[in-house]
């Protein structure tokens, strides 16, 4: 099965070297490629691609901004965010937002083409980046739908260590609620 791409990108060279790295591969399909949001939105609504990538910089709106937008047309793609920045905020940020993860444009070819490849399979590829044994049990309970005090029990803690954890945790990733965090770990598969 040929998965159907939209580039977003406004810088002409990434475009069509993303395009030509992507033609050249038997299952992916480029189906356009806008230059703004605005034509980007435009064209997922007219070409219904399975999977989106946007960059998270754009000359008419914040690429993060947009995902929503996009998630909420008609057949809504998968979302994939691409920038120059790889930090696990801009992760962070994107997954809370609703997108399967961040692919940096320093990344090698192959390493590209592995990650969308897992996007279009259904998977999630946001990073784990820095987190702690202990921080990734955390998650993992707040991902189940553990209470503070329920996670705490689970992992042997006090409650207000927990709330400590997710406290440090949201302001590490630039997430600004506990529904938010909730989502991350989700889309870490914790």
């Amino acid at each position: 099965m040929t998965t159907r791409l939209l580039l977003v990108d406004d810088h002409a060279v990434v475009r069509e070297a993303l395009r030509q790295l992507l033609d050249a591969e038997p299952d992916f399909e480029v189906v356009g490629t806008a230059d703004c949001g605005s034509t980007g939105l435009t064209l997922a609504l007219q070409l219904k691609p399975d999977v989106l990538l946007l960059d998270i910089s754009l000359p008419d709106a914040d690429g993060l901004e947009l995902i929503e937008a996009f998630l909420q047309q008609g057949g809504s793609p998968r979302v994939v965010m691409l920038s120059m920045h790889a930090e696990p905020e801009y992760a962070a940020a994107a997954a809370e937002r609703g997108a399967c993860g961040l692919i940096s444009k320093s990344d090698s070819p192959a390493r590209f083409l592995k990650a969308l490849r897992h996007v279009a399979a259904g998977g999630d590829m946001t990073v784990h980046h820095g987190l702690t044994p202990r921080e990734r049990e955390v998650l993992r309970e707040l991902a189940c739908g553990a209470s503070d005090e329920e996670a705490a029990r689970a992992l042997g803690l006090q409650p207000k260590t927990i709330e400590g954890y997710c406290q440090r945790l949201m302001q590490r990733f630039d997430v600004h609620t506990r529904v938010g965090l909730i989502r991350y770990a989700r889309r870490l598969g914790l």
